[in-house]
């Protein structure tokens, strides 16, 4: 029966910085903000609105950067944005959006 002895065969190949980074990695768990329900309203009315006047928004994910679009429609079952880009359809997951902001308050902005 092959044992397989996981992270501890590929050890002695490390320098040790590279095995304390590693370790500080896995003390590092990224835990998303806890966001207040104020916070969690905002973002609610600025999706629909931008849902229900086909408005052009963008999301700012946690995962990736943003992604600047707009709603199409809203899957309640699976929790998740379909958004149409310039150059694909994208599903974005609810969980995954950080803040969401209507292209006209972005631009009054700069």
């Amino acid at each position: 029966m092959l044992r397989d002895r996981g992270n501890i065969k590929w050890s002695a190949m490390m320098l040790s910085e590279h095995m304390e980074m590693l370790r500080n990695l896995e003390k590092e768990d990224v835990q998303p903000i806890v966001r207040t329900e104020w916070e969690l309203e905002h973002l609610q009315q600025t999706v629909q609105y931008a849902m229900q006047t086909k408005a052009t928004i963008r999301l700012i994910l946690w995962q990736e950067n943003e992604v600047i679009g707009i709603i199409t429609s809203y899957h309640q079952a699976q929790h998740e944005l379909l958004i149409a880009t310039s150059n694909a359809t994208k599903c974005i997951a609810i969980s995954s959006i950080y803040a969401a902001q209507l292209m006209d308050e972005y631009n009054d902005s700069l």
